[in-house]
C-alpha cells in the first residue's frame, strides 16, 4: 500500500494534470457553451424582441409621417389663407371704391332728376305765362322799342 507521502504526490500529480486539462479545455468548453447559447437564445430573443422593436419603430415612423403631413397641410392652408386674405382685401377695396362711385352717381342722378323737374316746372310756368300774355284782343298795347 501507499504511504501518506506517496498519496500526497499522487494528489499533486492529479491536481496538476487536472489543472492542465481544464486550462486547455476551458476555451473549447466556453466556445461550445457560448455557441449553444447563441444558437438557442438568439432566435428566441429575436422572436421575442424584434416584433416589439419593429412595432415601436413603425409606430414612430407612422407618427412622424402623420405629423409631417399635418404640418405640411397646415402650412398649405395658411398659405392659401394668406393668399385669399389678400384677394379679399383687394375685393373689399374695390367694393369700397364702387360704393363711393355708386353714391356719386346716385347723387348726380338725383340732382339731374331735380333739375329736370325744375325745368319742367319752369316750362309749365313759362307756358302759363305765355298763355296769359298772348293778346286775346286787338286792344293790347304794343311795347314800343
Amino acid at each position: 500500500m501507499l504511504d501518506e507521502r506517496d498519496l500526497q504526490a499522487v494528489r499533486e500529480i492529479a491536481a496538476e494534470v487536472t489543472t492542465d486539462v481544464v486550462v486547455r479545455l476551458v476555451p473549447d468548453i466556453v466556445a461550445k457553451v457560448t455557441t449553444d447559447i447563441i444558437d438557442r437564445r438568439v432566435p428566441e430573443i429575436i422572436d421575442e424582441r424584434v416584433p416589439g422593436i419593429v412595432t415601436t419603430i413603425a409606430n414612430d415612423i407612422v407618427k412622424k409621417a402623420i405629423h409631417d403631413s399635418e404640418v405640411m397641410l397646415l402650412d398649405e392652408m395658411e398659405r392659401y389663407d394668406r393668399k385669399n386674405e389678400r384677394k379679399f382685401a383687394e375685393i373689399q377695396k374695390d367694393l369700397s371704391e364702387l360704393k363711393g362711385l355708386y353714391r356719386m352717381i346716385k347723387n348726380e342722378q338725383d340732382t339731374i332728376a331735380i333739375l329736370i323737374k325744375n325745368l319742367e316746372d319752369h316750362e309749365t310756368r313759362i307756358s302759363r305765362l305765355e298763355g296769359q300774355s298772348t293778346p286775346k284782343s286787338p286792344k293790347i298795347r304794343e311795347i314800343k322799342p
